[in-house]
């Protein structure tokens, strides 16, 4: 039996370039009927800090397929996962802090689709968030990977320009500034 010899480093960078590659172009052209066309598949890669939110496009509990932007009035994006547990806890304080009141401005986009955020926001005491998530499969890897983790939380202006962007959960007190834009009280942090 032949033991292989182990690749010297430039064959190995080629081939993980190859491989890299050819996920890449899968995901570019995989698809189906209602994908979203190529260029807001491109424009998924801008989200971070100044990038426009009218940028990126989601589908909200309804099906509605939308630029994730406040239409005219500053918002709260946060972007969870329905296993996060620290998503779950932040959700909680927010119910709390919210004191029964309904949370307007802010959209919950959970990377495994708008139907997953519902029973969050039950468990957690929130009403009145906008439920969204991504617009197709390969939509949700190029969320995964553009956010730093779940919990990541956006505050947009009234024209949908990014002015924060905090990944992680700093606790129940660093949020309530947040929580009161999510409510409609502030129009910025």
């Amino acid at each position: 039996m032949r033991i292989p010899r182990p690749l010297p480093w430039r064959e190995g960078a080629l081939l993980a370039a190859a491989i890299g590659g050819g996920a890449w172009l899968g995901l570019r052209q995989a698809g189906d009927a209602d994908a979203p066309p190529a260029d807001a598949r491109a424009a998924t890669l801008a989200f971070g800090p100044g990038a426009g939110v009218a940028t990126l496009t989601v589908r909200t509990a309804e099906g509605r397929v939308t630029p994730l932007r406040a239409l005219g009035e500053p918002a709260v994006v946060m972007v969870v996962s329905r296993t996060c547990g620290v998503c779950k806890e932040a959700l909680r304080d927010f119910g709390g802090l919210a004191a029964g009141r309904a949370l307007p401005r802010l959209w919950l986009v959970t990377l495994e689709g708008a139907e997953h955020g519902a029973p969050m926001l039950a468990q957690a005491g929130v009403r009145g968030a906008v439920l969204a998530g991504p617009v197709t499969p390969d939509a949700e890897a190029l969320f995964t990977f553009q956010i730093q983790g779940t919990p990541t939380f956006v505050a947009l202006d009234a024209a949908g320009q990014v002015q924060h962007v905090l990944p992680g959960y700093p606790g129940r007190a660093a949020m309530a500034g947040w929580v009161a834009v999510m409510r409609g009280e502030r129009d910025a942090l």
